[in-house]
């Protein structure tokens, strides 16, 4: 009995060692993989004469399966893309959802709707 504990505990001291050495590495190197994954992402672009997608005119679709049923905002992916797609987006965002990222009352008409500032302006009017 007493040789299962000795081995088994020295087993478990061991896998614990280098799990934590394992997670040690990885936060003192992820900055630098990070820039370093960055940087040939951008060199790949340039490269291949590929440049980020950027729309004329400010504008998107309010999809309500990008909202939980109480309108808050659930696909985060889509709010990052939405925001780059045209510099004037992120004025559209700040006005329909307030600051825990909910689709404010009164825009509410314009979910599965085109959200720009002509439909923003006529919601204002009323």
């Amino acid at each position: 009995m007493g040789n299962f504990i000795s081995k088994n505990l020295s087993l478990g001291l061991t896998l614990y060692a280098v799990y934590w050495l394992y997670k040690k590495i990885d936060s003192t190197t992820k900055p630098l993989t990070e820039t370093a994954g960055n940087a040939l992402a951008e060199i790949q672009m340039w490269a291949n004469g590929s440049h980020p997608i950027h729309r004329a005119w400010a504008g998107f679709f309010l999809d309500t399966d990008k909202l939980t049923h109480d309108y808050y905002l659930k696909d985060e992916l889509w709010y990052e893309a939405i925001d780059k797609l045209h510099d004037g987006n992120k004025l559209l965002l700040d006005e329909i959802f307030d600051p825990n990222m909910q689709v404010k009352p009164k825009y509410h008409v314009l979910l599965d709707n085109e959200v720009s500032p002509k439909s923003i302006a006529t919601v204002n009017r009323r």
